[in-house]
């Protein structure tokens, strides 16, 4: 029998080239690198690729004959969620986004099925493709919009609260005013009685008010060198004995620190509000506060961020700490403890956190906040150094403005406030107090008004904020022209707008309303020295 070559050859054909598919299947299907396994309708894995088995630590090999659910999930039986029970109930084939704790990450899992010749479901094919870094990012975004939206919303609450603070001030100084006023002029002692009443309620919603400008970094700072290791011992010895006596406060205040350029009153603000609201959390189970003071450098490589989502400034700092062993906070309880009036307590403490904020802002510094549900809280607050004031250093204080009850207090003052009941109360002050005076309701008619009788004004009183022309350019206009002319800014808000305009300049001066006729005098006095 003759056998045809062509004949035999045909089989060997086919054959090397099913062998070639079939190696060129498994080399694609090993090269993928999401997981893919095929299971059967009873969940049990026929063929896997090398990036399952590689997840799973084992090899390709010893995958066929698991349960899925055990290799991947570590469960007993399928999940709820499983998109295999899905398709044996007849539903269509689904992708579904899981969190696999065993993998320690997201898994967007697709399934297709397998059918036999007769339409029934025979296998399935698995596709799951690690999204952890895509749902890391996701989260970081929605992260960064939440500290974003809360920043705004913080700022929003700052200027609303800042202008309702201004403009309450300014009636608060008619109110006071006139109360001082009608006390000068001998009024009846019942009379008096009503008076005193009402510049005790005046008196009571200035602090208020300045609470609400301390929230919006706008009160106005009384700058002094003050010793902080000094000012923290001294505040907790003070505080101490109003505690529960299971609270226990440690101190570890730093050795060599500088001296720090801030409002003293503000920074025992701090101290008190973030002590006690350390040791209120601790309850009637008493706990541990620590107070840590330390010389911190930050780096621009650090990438520090406070509490509300901004960079911390690269530079020295003073940090103070304050931690708790309390109860701790939720991420949505600390959303809000900057609010102004928010509390978890019984009842509300006025601005508290929400002012200290405002402070630190103020100060240019820093807060960070670390906290969760059972493990206590710690609140970090930076001070910023000078660059030329390292650890240890020693900068001299400039020496204050003498003020004694000798200094000459008489002659012609320029009065400018847009506000003509502030203006009138105003005159009347001064003119009680012995001064001419001359008013203006804006600083283009002040200027006008010095142009013409310069020779007579021996000082200006300005408000701040106003129509046409503002204090700060009045202020500036008048320099180029005189640069020994005393000027005293008055304003609702702040001194944070003037001081990078008055600079170090000795005879330019601040008061904020409402004040009492002594703060006006030592105003007064002190730029009459100068003059």
């Amino acid at each position: 029998m003759v056998t045809d070559e062509s004949t035999v050859a045909i089989p060997q054909l086919i054959y090397e080239a099913v062998s070639r598919g079939k190696r060129e299947w498994e080399q694609t299907f090993d090269s993928i690198a999401d997981l893919i396994f095929i299971t059967d309708t009873n969940h049990t894995i026929s063929r896997a690729n090398r990036a399952m088995a590689r997840h799973c630590g084992l090899r390709p090999e010893d995958l066929p004959g698991r349960k899925c659910y055990d290799l991947f999930h570590d469960l007993a039986s399928p999940p709820p969620y499983c998109p295999l029970n899905g398709l044996k109930e007849g539903g269509a084939p689904r992708a579904k986004e899981v969190e696999v704790a065993k993998f320690c990450g997201f898994f967007d899992i697709s399934v297709s099925p397998l059918y036999n010749d007769d339409g029934t479901l025979a296998a399935c094919v698995h596709v799951a493709r690690d999204v952890t870094e895509r749902k890391k990012a996701e989260e970081y975004r929605l992260e960064l919009e939440q500290q974003l939206l809360q920043s705004q919303k913080l700022e929003s609450l700052g200027v609303l609260t800042g202008g309702i603070a201004h403009d309450f001030n300014n009636i608060l100084m008619i109110i006071l005013g006139h109360c001082l006023l009608a006390k000068e002029n001998q009024a009846s002692a019942p009379v008096v009685g009503h008076l005193d009443q009402i510049e005790s309620a005046g008196n009571r919603a200035a602090d208020l008010c300045r609470q609400m400008l301390a929230y919006a970094g706008k009160a106005p700072l009384i700058q002094t060198r003050i010793d902080l290791p000094a000012l923290v011992r001294d505040m907790v010895q003070m505080l101490q004995p109003a505690f529960n006596k299971k609270v226990t406060i440690e101190c570890d205040l730093g050795r060599d620190l500088p001296k720090l350029t801030c409002d003293e009153g503000k920074i025992q603000q701090i101290v008190m509000n973030l002590v006690v609201n350390a040791a209120e959390s601790l309850g009637e189970q008493g706990g541990k506060v620590k107070v840590t003071l330390s010389h911190k450098t930050v780096l621009q490589a650090e990438q520090e961020i406070d509490c509300f989502g901004n960079a911390i400034p690269p530079g020295t700092y003073q940090c103070l700490q304050v931690a708790d062993t309390g109860c701790g906070m939720d991420q949505e309880t600390q959303k809000r403890i900057f609010e102004p009036f928010f509390t978890t307590k019984f009842t509300g403490r006025g601005l508290g956190l929400s002012a200290i904020s405002g402070i630190i802002r103020s100060h240019n510094g820093s807060l960070q906040l670390c906290s969760a549900p059972g493990a206590g809280t710690t609140f970090s607050v930076y001070f910023p150094l000078p660059p030329c004031c390292p650890a240890g250093d020693e900068v001299a204080a400039p020496l204050p403005l003498p003020l004694t009850a000798a200094a000459r207090l008489e002659g012609t003052i320029l009065l400018v406030d847009d506000e003509e009941q502030l203006r009138a109360v105003g005159c009347e002050l001064l003119t009680s107090m012995g001064f001419k005076v001359i008013g203006a309701n804006n600083g283009s008619e002040a200027l006008a008004i010095w142009q013409e009788r310069k020779s007579e004004i021996d000082l200006v009183l300005m408000d701040l904020t106003m129509p046409e022309l503002d204090g700060v350019e009045t202020y500036r206009t008048l320099r180029e022209d005189t640069p020994t002319l005393p000027v005293l800014f008055c304003s609702g808000y702040g001194d944070q707008d003037i001081r990078p305009c008055t600079g170090e300049d000795p005879r330019a001066g601040f008061i904020a309303k409402p004040y009492q006729l002594a703060q006006l005098r030592s105003a007064l006095a002190a730029l009459w020295k100068t003059a």
